[in-house]
């Protein structure tokens, strides 16, 4: 049984209410008794904490639904596991214990209203003292100078007001029978200690959808907590705030304000294995106060603009980082120096989805900064979910200013589906569905595509290489399927065909033994080596030059067909027997086409269009005067 004491200033509860080691067959919900203090029907509406372990911020606290001799039955989501035979487990102590123990000088009470007259109260000893749905008020009257120990929770005890669905660790947020308890400190006051760094048997201090009010007509209070501080859906006013050091420590769905002195932000000691999230802070001096070197994660926090500072950054190391994803956006002045390192970051949430809203297995999803620094990766679907990407927009060094990071090139690429590639400033939180259309440009599936041989693209150098014969087709349907691949998502998608043309932007072509038809245009260099040749019209950064096949077909069998550049006497192609067609590469707009067949007439055609392709059907008529030798 705990003892309860009082002197002038202070309440004290030492030691356990009742503590008991727990049976075999236990469940997340039902704990079985097995040996010290028997649990009993009264203790319903009580607290049951399971030690889990000897870290306390590993311990758990639930609400008692119902006890008897034997057994123990927890609600609130239960246990995270079914404790083990031979575990400690230890019931609350609550504030109308304390009534109970102390006279009406010392502690008054109306209904479910409690008052410590003129006094703080101190948990020592192992002491577990919990409540719902109820008000307490308290003043500490303690004297003295320096930092005077106020509300102190001595390691291994446990404190808690109101309930958490859920429970610890979990990303609980659903808080119910909170309280109200206020807190006045007339000195220079350090509450619930102690200060140092770090303790794994740490006080536990659990704050779960209160209303938290401090009261101070002296120096700001502190809240120093070497163990797991968590205050989870609550409304905290007045200067309360201090340094957490437990990574067990959680500010969540919390209203901040009040602190009206810089030196009594909330502060890291540790970092924190769950973000601070959906916080809110306003009329402070400051929000948070940086700290040596420890890390800091915030979600969803708003700072409102009666923030005279965001930061106090004068305590911070090189090391400390920040990150401030979809919080309130900042600037430099924000921050009252230049120690640590901060990032803002917004962030991208997409689902990936076909024309007609079916969810993409395996789209890629990329976002790069104006540096064309990849963010958080490259992402891929399932089913058409995708990892959240974090747009760090605001990144500011140690001993620097910041830098504006956006926009982002955000990249999204699957085979057989028109690419969506797009700028963005990200200056919101992005969550959104994008639907990729067919590409019906494509001939080729994405196996075929990856069978594509003749072709290499060097998307480093901006360099495509042809060295067997294709089209603006094949070209195309392998620059999609090398567009899709992981390593080639930071190039935006330069090379766009139309027909058979070939718009590649300010890429090098090179042809190597080979030839490709097709119009291409480009800034960079065209060049054609070993016998390489373009059919079509080319356009680089040397000129232009076109080159148009002529194809003439119905020629008799050995027939002589020569080409001139038209008007003129130069040739520009020919063969003395063809078969019953001609073709020929031609680089002239117009030529002169010459054919002679033995047996046949002079055949002579001028001025032909060779600007672009050009196709003949040639008949030929039977020479009559012709007599064979």
């Amino acid at each position: 049984m705990a003892t309860i004491t009082s002197t002038s200033t202070r309440i004290t509860i030492s030691g356990e209410y009742k503590a008991f080691t727990g049976g075999s067959g236990n469940t997340t919900t039902v704990i079985q008794y097995s040996s010290g203090d028997a649990p009993a029907s009264g203790d319903a509406g009580r607290f049951l904490m399971w030690k889990n372990g000897s870290n306390t911020g590993d311990w758990e606290v639930r609400f008692i639904e119902s006890a008897t001799s034997s057994t123990v039955t927890v609600t609130d989501g239960g246990f995270s596991s079914a404790p083990s035979t031979g575990e400690d487990f230890v019931i609350s102590t609550n504030l109308d214990d304390i009534d109970s123990a102390t006279a009406n000088s010392v502690m008054r009470s109306q209904g479910n209203s409690y008052q410590m007259r003129d006094r703080d109260f101190e948990l020592t000893s192992g002491a577990f003292l919990a409540d719902v749905n109820a008000s307490l008020s308290t003043k500490s009257t303690q004297t003295g100078s320096g930092f005077i120990s106020t509300y102190p929770v001595a390691n291994g005890c446990v404190l808690q007001f109101g309930r958490l669905v859920g429970g610890e660790a979990n990303d609980s947020t659903e808080t119910i029978g909170g309280c109200q308890i206020i807190f006045e400190a007339s000195n220079n006051t350090l509450m619930f200690t102690s200060q140092g760094s770090a303790n794994t048997s740490g006080p536990v201090l659990n704050f779960y959808g209160c209303l938290i009010e401090s009261f101070s007509n002296g120096f700001s209070p502190f809240i120093r907590s070497p163990g797991a501080m968590r205050i989870i859906g609550c409304v905290a006013d007045g200067p309360m705030g201090g340094r957490l050091y437990s990574v067990a420590s959680e500010l969540v769905d919390t209203r901040f304000s009040g602190n009206l002195s810089g030196g009594n932000a909330w502060s890291l000691g540790g970092t924190f294995t769950r973000p601070i999230d959906n916080a809110f802070f306003f009329q402070s001096n400051t929000a948070i106060k940086a700290f040596q070197g420890f890390t800091g994660a915030f979600n969803n926090v708003t700072f409102a603009d009666s923030l005279t500072n965001i930061i106090d950054s004068s305590g911070a190391q090189s090391a400390l980082l920040f990150t401030f994803t979809d919080c309130t956006t900042f600037a430099d002045n924000k921050i009252t120096n230049t120690n640590g390192q901060y990032k803002q970051a917004k962030s991208i949430n997409y689902t990936i989805t076909d024309s007609l809203g079916s969810g993409l297995t395996d789209a890629k999803l990329a976002v790069y900064d104006n540096a064309a620094s990849i963010q958080d990766g490259i992402k891929t679907s399932s089913s058409g979910a995708v990892d959240v990407i974090n747009a760090v927009f605001f990144d500011r060094p140690h001993g620097s200013t910041s830098i504006d990071k956006a926009p982002f090139d955000i990249r999204i690429r699957k085979y057989g589906y028109v690419y969506s590639g797009f700028q963005s400033s990200v200056s919101e939180p992005i969550k959104q569905e994008v639907r990729l259309a067919n590409n019906l440009q494509l001939a080729s599936t994405e196996v075929q595509a990856a069978a594509i041989t003749g072709i290499s693209l060097n998307f480093a150098t901006s360099t495509a290489t042809i060295t067997s014969n294709h089209n603006a087709q094949s070209l195309y349907d392998y620059y999609q399927y090398q567009l899709a691949q992981t390593a080639n998502m930071a190039y935006g998608e330069d090379l766009v065909r139309s027909g058979t043309a070939f718009d590649l932007s300010a890429w090098d072509l090179v042809v190597n033994g080979a030839t490709y038809t097709g119009d291409i245009t480009t800034t960079g260099v065209v060049t054609l080596s070993s016998g390489g040749l373009i059919v079509g019209t080319t356009v680089d950064a040397n000129g232009t030059t076109n080159v148009s096949a002529l194809n003439l077909t119905g020629l008799q069998s050995n027939s002589e067909v020569r080409v001139y550049d038209a008007g003129t006497t130069t040739e520009l192609a020919g063969v003395e027997n063809s078969g019953t067609t001609f073709t020929a590469n031609i680089s002239a707009s117009s030529v002169d086409i010459v054919i002679h067949s033995l047996g046949y007439e002079y055949q002579k055609i001028e001025g032909a269009n060779t600007s672009s392709n050009l196709t003949l059907p040639i008949q030929q008529r039977v020479d009559r005067n012709y007599r064979n030798p």
